[in-house]
C-alpha cells in the first residue's frame, strides 16, 4: 500500500519533507529540522536470548506512562544486553509500533535483555540523549512516527525510515535548560514491573466457599477476602452508551474527545462528540476510568471533560482523593491478579460491574502516596515542556 501527497513548493524556504507533511503531524516548533541519523548511530543487537530469560519486548511497554510493565520469558532470538559490551547509559530504544514509548537506558536496566525488534539509538552527543527520548515520545513525535508506519494490521516503523525522519534541534543551550525537567519526567516512568509469566498448579478444595471458576484462576483465592470491595468506594457507575452515531473524526470547536481503551493506554483520541449532546456517557475530572475487556485495567483518573466509549467503566468516587491510589493498585501486580480471577468466566475476557465491584482493596493500598502513575500521560507532559516552555 502506498500513498502520495502533492505539495506546492513555490515560496517554501526549503524542501525538507519534515516541514511539508500534513499539519496534523508537523512539529509544533520553529526549531530547524535535522535527520535523526545525523544525531545518532544505530546499535546492533549482539546477544542471544534463550527461552526462560526475562526479556523486555515491545509488548511489555505501557504507552501512557512510558514504563516497562513486564518482561517476557517466551522470547527467543537476537537481543540487546545493557552492559559494557551492549547498550549504554543514555541510549534510546524505540519500539516498531508508532504508539509505543521510547525507552531511556539508565542504571535501573543494568544487565537487562531487550528484544532485537527495538531500534537502538546511541546519540553522538550525550547531552542530546534525553532530548531525543523526549521528542520521540511527544504527541507530535508519535504522530510523525505513525506517518512513517507501514502495514495495515500491525503498523510498524522501519529503522531506516526512523533514521531518515526529521526532528527539531534547537540550540544546545535551550536543550540543556530543559534537561532537568525532562530528567524528572523520565524518572517517573520507573514504575514497578509485573512478574514475568509463570505457570502454577494447586490442589483446590471446592468446599471452601469460593466459586470454582475463581479456584481455577489463581493459586491464592484468599486474595478475594483481603480488603474492602471496590464497590464501596464508588458513588455511581455511569451508564454505558454508544457514541458511534454522533461521532466526528476530527476535533472541532465545542467537541469532546471519546475515550476508549486505547486512549486510556496513552494513545491520542481518534473520535470526538459534540459537548452539548446529552445521550452519551460524560466523563468528569476526578472520575475513575477502567477497561472492561482484557487482563489489564488501564485504570486512569480523568483530568478533563470527555465522553466514554462503551468499552470502559466510568466510576464516580465517593472520595475523589482516593482515585490515584485506587488506579495505582488496580494497575499493579496484585490488582491485576484479582482482576484475572473474574476474567475466567467469559470466552472473551471481559468484566461485569457486579464482579469488578467485588475486587478487594487492601488498606495499605489506600495509604500509598508514592510511585503513583502520573495523572497526565507521558506524551502530554512532554508536549507541555518541549513546545510551550
Amino acid at each position: 500500500m502506498s500513498s502520495h501527497l502533492t505539495v506546492d513548493l513555490r515560496g517554501q524556504a526549503d524542501w525538507d519533507t519534515g516541514r511539508l507533511v500534513d499539519p496534523k503531524v508537523a512539529w509544533p516548533t520553529e526549531a530547524p529540522l535535522v535527520p535523526l541519523r545525523s544525531l545518532v548511530s544505530n546499535v546492533r543487537a549482539g546477544s542471544v536470548a534463550t527461552a526462560g530469560s526475562p526479556v523486555i519486548t515491545p509488548g511489555g511497554l505501557v504507552a501512557r506512562t512510558g514504563a516497562v510493565r513486564r518482561r517476557s520469558t517466551k522470547y527467543q532470538g537476537k537481543a540487546f544486553t545493557v552492559g559494557p559490551r551492549g547498550l549504554r547509559l543514555g541510549d534510546v530504544i524505540v519500539p516498531p509500533s508508532p504508539s509505543g514509548p521510547a525507552i531511556f537506558i539508565d542504571s535501573r536496566l543494568d544487565g537487562a535483555l531487550l528484544s532485537s525488534r527495538f531500534t537502538a539509538l546511541r546519540p553522538v552527543d550525550p547531552m542530546l540523549s534525553r532530548w531525543i527520548w523526549a521528542v520521540l515520545n511527544t504527541r507530535a513525535g508519535r504522530a510523525r512516527r505513525a506517518s512513517l508506519a507501514t502495514g495495515i494490521t500491525v503498523p510498524s516503523v522501519k529503522t531506516l525510515d526512523l533514521l531518515d525522519m526529521g526532528v527539531p534541534l534547537p540550540p544546545l543551550a535551550e536543550i540543556m535548560r530543559l534537561d532537568e525537567a525532562l530528567a524528572s519526567i523520565e524518572a517517573h516512568t520507573h514504575l514497578e514491573e509485573e512478574p514475568s509469566e509463570s505457570t502454577w498448579w494447586a490442589t483446590a478444595d471446592l468446599r471452601r466457599g469460593y466459586d470454582w471458576e475463581v479456584m481455577l484462576a489463581t493459586p491464592r483465592p484468599e486474595l478475594l477476602t483481603d480488603g474492602e470491595p471496590l464497590g464501596s468506594f464508588v458513588q455511581e457507575v455511569k451508564p454505558s452508551r454508544s457514541t458511534r452515531h454522533v461521532e466526528v473524526p476530527t476535533e472541532l470547536p465545542g467537541t469532546l474527545p471519546v475515550l476508549d481503551v486505547g486512549a486510556l493506554g496513552g494513545r491520542p483520541p481518534r473520535r470526538w462528540v459534540a459537548a452539548d449532546f446529552t445521550p452519551v456517557t460524560r466523563v468528569d475530572p476526578g472520575d475513575l476510568l477502567l477497561a472492561r475487556v482484557g487482563e489489564y485495567s488501564y485504570a486512569t483518573v480523568a483530568q478533563r471533560p470527555a465522553v466514554a466509549d462503551p468499552g470502559i467503566f466510568v466510576l464516580r468516587l465517593r472520595d475523589r482523593s482516593r482515585g490515584p491510589a485506587l488506579a495505582h493498585f488496580l494497575n499493579g501486580r496484585e490488582g491485576r491478579a484479582k482482576r484475572r480471577m473474574f476474567l475466567m468466566r467469559a470466552i472473551i475476557p471481559s468484566l461485569r460491574w457486579a464482579d469488578l465491584s467485588r475486587i478487594p482493596i487492601p488498606a495499605e493500598a489506600l495509604e500509598f502516596d508514592a510511585d503513583v502513575e502520573p495523572d497526565v500521560a507521558l506524551a502530554d507532559q512532554l508536549e507541555r515542556v518541549l513546545w510551550t516552555a
